[in-house]
Parts: structure tokens; C-alpha cells; sequence
């Protein structure tokens, strides 16, 4: 009966039961079980709320970033739901057959030393609280400098083991003439003893994807594990090599880059380059000139490398402008001088072949030789109303000149794209500069705008997004918390972790040379969900001692010793799963880099400043424990 089952409980508690008493000891433990099961459970399940919370902001991503990393999202709010119904339905009743005797604790050789320094740390952080408080201030403040030395991009640039290089020729150039350079090429870079192949691309491959005109190149370069390079330490050398190697062939531009992320780049913004400089107007020429000296402005930029404007003149194109003077005193229409120059290059229809089924047309032009001679053209004759006849020379003019080979639009505006890659400097840094450079430099007149694309528009939207779903996520976590505690002032002490934890997570990425990246931010989101679940466990804890009746110092103290373990072995955990990110080399690894760097540095000084600065401010932000005691 209760009765029974509460007096075990008390002499359980109070050690008085029987050794050999085997219903006292298994009722015992039960009872124990429940109420550990209890005193955990809505904490935990708080927990496991608030981190699932810390991730929807990755649902909200969208494009190249959304793909990236909302199936890490949807992965990780499957495995909290589910731990959380381990952790409270099936993990005490396996303790019940786990547990079916007494727990011996021993002392473990790691802790006891952490427990001796923290215990001696704790009293005199209790003592000085100006001193702690002001110390995370001045951490804090630190970091906050160190943010706009930070840089930032979109996402760090993968190895790939390869390297695509985009050769340009002349737009005029044949199919015959790009054959023939891209076999001299490959048997260049072949003479690399990094280089396993070459393989060329001419053209727009079968399937279509790649609309290119046969004057472009793309020269796929597989190349040997770094560690047997002895040309050059690292790809940017390698590239440096090569393109001296292959500058032997006047009037080629050359980008370096790798195939996936060249295609990575051509579907962000349509340009097989990290960074679009985008200029909008509606005259070709005017075009051309200001994107000439936009390309030659942004060579001078520090951090820039395969500087290109995209072809928007060289195309050979025969003219036909008729005299419409000289038409009008013979009396020939217009019409009729177009009749007779397509009928002789592009045809007249004459009959059809007829094979079975199928029908074919038969279409009388001038031969090919005569077709492309600008002088046989201006001979073609032309018969005026009156009978007189004239040579298409004397009513037209008839030349080659040099056209756009095609017009490109965004937005139905035309426009030309200055294409560049990224070296040794963050991508928001150089859009900086060129941005205020090309204010500054370049006069545009009026209709014609600039606007940068690539992996920076990407970035630009990925950051927009996230400022304003985290500032809502970590509000929703303050509403949680409140709930939780009941207290405005414990959420606002709980939530005195993300600034804490973005101390060590900023440091991190400075000191190790990173950059701000959509990786790291959201590493930056995960790092807040495992602070702020450090600080319900230290809370909880000390609320329990305050609500047994301990003295508010005492409970403080106690219930942060009590929590040494939980904290440290929360973040260990966190950490060590990380390192593997963190040392990893293979392709996609540098992707991954940024998110482990935040998260373990970010640790570090959350972990550290939980155990000092939330004992140290209990009292100021717990008034209401206080008046719930007395």
C-alpha cells in the first residue's frame, strides 16, 4: 500500500534499509528512478524544445544554401524528438532492470582534480563578482572588434582534385583553329608531372547545357594527390604554373577554376566565376567602354584574379545598309535588295525531294566561296522598273564588320558581366571596395547601373534571412524559457549564454584565419542551442536547492558544483564529435570547417563563463526565487 511504499522510501533515503530486505531495496530503487525521472524530466524536455527551436531558422534558407543544409536540420530534429522519448519513457524502465542493485560511485581521476580547481575558482568568483562580470564585459567587447576583421563569403571554396580551365578565343575564331589549340594545350599541361589527364571541351556539350560558341575552350585537368606535387605547394601556384606554360598562345584569356564549382557559380548567377560584376544599360556601346574600364578597375583590387568582361564585340557580321537616295532615283524598292541578298546566302526555295514519306526541300543560294567574298556581293545585279541594271554595290553598302556575338539580359535589360574569382581575401570585403571604387571612379551616365552577383548575391540573401529568423528563434527560446521557469529574469540569465557563447566562436574564427561564412553562421545557431542548454542545467539545479531551503549562497554554490559534470561532459561531447570536422581533408571538408570551428571555440568560452558568470548573477536576476522562499 502507499503506506508501506512511503516508509520504504524514507529509509531508503534516510539508509536505514536492510541489506539483505531484497522488496525494500527493489522498491526502493523504483522509487528513486521516479523521482530522478521527475527532477529531470521537464528540464530535459525544455531542452530538447529549445534546440529544436535553434534550428528552424535552417528551414527558412533558400536556394544553393537551403539545399545545403536543411536536410542537417530536418536530421537533427528527428534525432532530438526521438531522444527526447528515450530519455523519458525508455531509459527508467531500463533502469529499473539496470539498476537492480545499489550504485557504488567512484571518484573518477579526470573530475577530481576539475572539482578541486572549480571549488576553489567558484569561491572567489562568489567573492569578486565585479571582477567576473567585468571580465566576460571586456571578453565580450573584444570579440565584438574582432567581427568586422572577420571578412565574409558565402561558402569556402571546395578542392576538388581538379582543375577546369575556360580558355577564350576570338569570337571569329573557327572550329578548325580551337581543335587545334586545344591539342597543343593538353600535350602542354600533360608535360606536369601533377597532371594524371587533360581532357578538352569545344563548344556546347551534346545534351545542351552549356550554350557556348566553339571559340571557348574548357580544359578538364585531373591531377595526383597533393602530398606528390613538386611543381608548386598548393593549386593557386599549380595555376600560376600553368597559365605561364600556356601564355605561349597570343590573344587567349584563361579562368582557373574547379568543375563543380564552376557549374556551381554558372547556375548562381549565369557566369562560370565566384563574383559577377553586373552592368545594366540599354547601349551596346556604351556597354562595351564602361565594362572595359570597369574590368581595368577591378585588376587594380587587391584579391582578385581571372579578371574578365564576356565578349560583347569581335563578331565578323555581314552589312547590307541600302541607299535609299540613290534606290529611290532608279525606283527599286528596299524589299527588292533584301529579296536578292537572301535568296543568294541563305536560299531560295526550288523544289523537293521526295524519298517515301518524307519531303525535303531543295534551296538555291550562291556557292560557299562566293558567299563569304564581300566583292562578289557588291557584282550581284539588280534590274530597275525601267529595265536598267545596277550592281548591288552602287545602292547598298556591303561590308564586314565587327558585331556583338550575343546580346544577354536580366531582367529585361541588357547587360555585361565583368566575371572574377576570389583569392586570398573575403568575398564582402573586395564587393566592398569595388563598390565604393567604382562610385568613385567610374562615371556611369544616367540608366546604367551596377550590380554584383555570383556567390556574393547568394551570401547577401542567406544573411538577410538569417538576421531576421534568429532574432525571432531566439525570442520564441526566451518565451520557452519562461515558460519553464516561470521567472522573466532566469530566462534573461539563461539567455546571457549566447553572448557568451559567440565570444569564443567569433576568436575562433579570427585566430584560425576563416572567414564568416553561411557555415559558420550556422554553426553559430547550433552553438546557442547547446549554450543555452548548459544554462537550464546549472539554473534548475540551483533552483532546487533554493526550493529545499538551502541559503541562497549555499544553494548557488552547491547546485554549480553539482552541474561540473553535466556542463563539462554536454560540451566534451559536442566538441569531440566535431574534431573529425575539424581535421578532415577531403572534398567537402573545407564546407564543413567553419561550422565545427564555431561550435568547439564557441564551447570553450560558454562552458567556461556558465560555471562562473551565471552562479555569480543568480541572485540579481532570481528575485522572484527569493520572494518565493521567504
Amino acid at each position: 500500500d502507499q503506506e508501506h511504499r512511503d516508509k520504504i522510501a524514507a529509509d531508503v533515503a534516510q539508509g536505514d534499509a536492510h541489506p539483505f530486505d531484497a522488496e525494500n531495496d527493489r522498491h526502493g530503487i523504483s522509487l528513486r528512478i521516479q523521482e530522478a525521472a521527475k527532477e529531470v524530466g521537464r528540464p530535459v524536455f525544455y531542452a530538447v524544445i529549445i534546440i529544436i527551436v535553434v534550428f528552424a531558422p535552417l528551414f527558412a534558407l533558400e536556394g544553393v544554401e537551403g539545399k545545403l543544409f536543411q536536410p542537417m536540420a530536418v536530421s537533427i530534429v528527428l534525432a532530438m524528438l526521438t531522444s527526447l522519448v528515450v530519455a523519458l519513457v525508455v531509459m527508467p524502465a531500463l533502469a529499473t532492470f539496470s539498476f537492480r542493485k545499489a550504485v557504488k560511485h567512484r571518484s573518477s581521476p579526470v573530475f577530481i582534480p576539475l572539482e578541486w580547481l572549480y571549488k576553489r575558482s567558484l569561491s572567489f568568483a562568489m567573492k569578486a563578482r565585479l571582477l567576473v562580470v567585468l571580465v566576460a564585459v571586456v571578453m565580450f567587447a573584444g570579440a565584438m572588434l574582432l567581427v568586422p576583421r572577420l571578412g565574409t563569403e558565402f561558402v569556402p571554396e571546395l578542392e576538388e582534385g581538379t582543375i577546369n580551365i575556360r580558355v577564350t578565343l576570338a569570337p571569329s575564331s573557327s572550329l578548325d583553329t580551337a581543335l587545334g589549340v586545344a591539342a597543343q594545350m593538353e600535350k602542354q599541361l600533360m608535360q606536369f608531372p601533377e597532371v594524371t589527364y587533360a581532357s578538352s571541351r569545344i563548344g556546347r556539350a551534346e545534351v545542351g547545357g552549356d550554350p557556348e560558341p566553339v571559340s571557348n575552350i574548357e580544359v578538364f585537368v585531373g591531377l595526383k594527390p597533393i602530398e606528390e606535387w613538386t611543381t608548386a605547394k598548393d593549386r593557386f601556384a599549380l595555376q600560376k604554373k600553368f597559365e605561364k606554360a600556356l601564355s605561349m598562345h597570343p590573344g587567349l584569356l584563361f579562368t582557373f577554376s574547379q568543375p563543380i564549382a564552376t557549374r556551381v557559380d554558372e547556375l548562381l548567377s549565369g557566369v562560370k566565376a565566384q563574383l559577377a560584376i553586373k552592368l545594366f544599360g540599354p547601349d551596346l556601346d556604351i556597354l562595351a567602354e564602361k565594362g572595359k574600364d570597369i574590368e581595368q578597375l577591378t585588376r587594380t583590387v587587391a584579391g582578385t584574379r581571372d579578371v574578365e568582361m564576356e565578349q560583347i564585340a569581335g563578331e565578323a557580321q555581314l552589312t547590307i545598309r541600302p541607299r535609299r537616295d540613290i534606290l529611290a532615283r532608279y525606283g527599286i524598292p528596299v524589299s527588292q535588295v533584301m529579296d536578292l541578298v537572301s535568296n543568294g546566302i541563305g536560299g531560295m526555295e526550288a523544289g523537293q525531294v521526295i524519298q517515301g514519306n518524307e519531303r525535303y526541300d531543295i534551296y538555291v543560294r550562291l556557292a560557299k566561296e562566293y558567299r563569304h567574298d564581300v566583292e562578289t556581293l557588291r557584282q550581284l545585279m539588280l534590274q530597275a522598273p525601267g529595265g536598267a541594271w545596277v550592281r548591288l554595290g552602287d545602292m547598298a553598302e556591303v561590308d564586314i564588320e565587327s558585331g556583338p556575338p550575343q546580346i544577354r539580359r536580366d531582367d529585361v535589360q541588357r547587360r555585361v558581366v565583368i566575371q572574377s574569382n576570389v583569392e586570398g581575401r573575403d568575398m564582402g570585403g573586395l564587393v566592398t571596395e569595388l563598390r565604393q571604387r567604382i562610385a568613385t571612379d567610374i562615371e556611369l551616365p544616367p540608366g546604367y547601373s551596377v550590380v554584383f552577383g555570383g556567390q556574393f548575391e547568394n551570401q547577401q540573401r542567406a544573411q538577410k534571412r538569417l538576421m531576421i529568423v534568429v532574432p525571432l528563434s531566439l525570442g520564441l527560446i526566451f518565451l520557452l524559457l519562461y515558460f519553464a521557469f516561470h521567472s522573466i529574469g532566469q530566462a534573461m540569465l539563461i539567455m546571457l549564454n549566447v553572448p557568451l557563447a559567440l565570444i569564443g566562436g567569433i576568436a575562433a574564427l579570427y585566430f584560425t584565419g576563416q572567414y564568416l561564412s553561411v557555415p559558420g553562421s550556422i554553426g553559430f545557431i547550433a552553438l546557442f542551442g547547446v549554450a543555452v542548454l548548459n544554462g537550464v542545467v546549472m539554473v534548475n539545479a540551483i533552483n532546487q536547492n533554493v526550493e529545499a531551503g538551502e541559503p541562497m549562497g549555499e544553494a548557488v554554490y552547491n547546485g554549480a558544483l553539482s552541474r561540473l559534470r553535466p556542463v563539462l561532459m554536454t560540451a566534451a561531447i559536442a566538441a569531440l564529435g566535431l574534431i573529425p570536422m575539424l581535421m578532415s581533408t577531403g572534398v567537402g571538408s573545407e564546407v564543413q570547417r567553419p561550422l565545427a570551428t564555431v561550435v568547439v571555440g564557441g564551447l570553450a568560452s560558454s562552458t567556461l563563463l556558465t560555471l562562473f558568470v551565471l552562479p555569480v548573477l543568480y541572485k540579481l536576476f532570481s528575485r522572484s526565487m527569493q520572494n518565493r522562499t521567504r
